[in-house]
């Protein structure tokens, strides 16, 4: 894989918006026939060529998918990767994932090169350290930045979340954000309520928890009719959320 020195200034040339020709091996990704129709039907809205070419997905690298759901980026990153590559699709360990594990493992196996991992909640993932060269959080972070008995500060499992990501990620590896966008000046409680998180909340969080901001692509899910104070559940905008798209690094 080629190396993650010149990541600041990739992130500076991508800006707001992402590049829009992605590049073979991510566009290999996506036209894949093996990937699930419903997944397939994502694409308009989530735009995972610009958001890929973004977080430069390269040829032979081992990217970790955390709590992967029905394995949108997961099919996606396999062909991105390459057959030289991996995906780790990792899962919370409960029942609902033991009732689809077999589902899950009939999904993934002609791609030959997705391993699936799961861990109970609190406990280390069951990956080595610095053997990794992205981890990606899609959409998860608003169930992680808030907990009642924290107020508005981190609550303590997030920080050990992120303390596992930066565990398993190379020196130099990419932890790649993407979320729903809450109002600027909500709180914890407010936002989490809506499904999302403040962007400077989660800037504090990460940074606090050790990782350098590369940069951000917010403008790929730029919706203006979204007011950001909203639960999209019930306003319509689910699939139509403006997202932010940030790219941190761990220090070398």
């Amino acid at each position: 894989m080629k190396h993650f020195a010149l990541v600041v200034a990739a992130a500076a040339m991508f800006g707001a918006a992402a590049a829009k020709d992605a590049p073979a091996n991510i566009q290999a990704g996506i036209d894949n026939p093996q990937r699930k129709e419903e997944n397939r039907a994502a694409d308009e809205g989530r735009k995972p060529g610009e958001v890929l070419t973004f977080f430069r997905v390269e040829e032979g690298m081992t990217v970790a998918d955390l709590a992967a759901g029905g394995g949108y980026f997961t099919e996606i990153l396999s062909g991105a990767v390459g057959p030289e590559g991996k995906v780790i699709a990792h899962y919370p360990a409960s029942q609902q994932f033991d009732q689809n594990k077999a589902a899950f493992e009939a999904q993934f196996a002609p791609y030959g090169n997705i391993e699936i991992t799961s861990a109970a909640v609190g406990e280390p993932f069951p990956i080595a350290d610095d053997s990794v060269d992205m981890v990606l959080l899609s959409l998860i972070i608003h169930h992680l930045h808030y907990a009642e008995e924290s107020g508005e500060a981190m609550p303590p499992n997030s920080a050990r979340v992120y303390g596992e990501i930066k565990r398993i990620l190379k020196p130099g590896g990419v932890f790649a954000v993407i979320e729903h966008t809450a109002a600027p000046g909500s709180t914890r409680a407010e936002s989490a309520a809506w499904h999302r998180a403040p962007e400077d909340v989660i800037k504090a969080d990460v940074t606090g928890a050790g990782f350098e901001f590369a940069g951000s692509a917010n403008g790929i899910h730029a919706n203006p009719g979204d007011d950001l104070k909203n639960n999209f559940f019930e306003s319509g905008l689910r699939g139509k959320t403006t997202r932010m798209v940030h790219k941190y690094v761990s220090p070398e």
